[in-house]
């Protein structure tokens, strides 16, 4: 299972159709919080976040699941990044950071090579 967050009914819907492409389920949410919320004990095999998200950000997320020891792969999607906050989010512990509008190949791509080569876990 992917879990997609995403404030944009449509980039959800656009994330979650993409995927179903490749076969994977897909859990979409609107903001961090309702995320977190929903997680309870459920396992998601990776995470695509919006940078700029409601209220908890796609930075603040990751930490804060960083923080709980949680290393599920993160992607985080970001519609203008600039170099200081895509090494903040890499050296938080960020999969991949891909810049909007992202080309659906490297979503697909990256999603792919998580699902069949998970990180080792420490």
């Amino acid at each position: 299972m992917v879990g997609v967050i995403d404030p944009d009914p449509v980039a959800r819907s656009g994330l979650r159709t993409l995927l179903h492409g490749l076969g994977v389920d897909v859990s979409t949410f609107d903001s961090a919080e309702s995320y977190l919320l929903a997680a309870n004990g459920r396992h998601v095999a990776c995470l695509i976040v919006d940078l700029l998200l409601p209220g908890m950000s796609g930075l603040e997320l990751l930490r804060r699941l960083r923080s709980a020891g949680n290393d599920v792969p993160v992607i985080l999607l970001a519609d203008e990044s600039d170099v200081p906050t895509a090494v903040a989010a890499m050296r938080e512990g960020a999969t991949d950071f891909i810049e909007k509008p992202y080309v659906d190949v490297a979503v697909l791509k990256q999603v792919q090579k998580l699902l069949h080569n998970p990180p080792a876990h420490a």
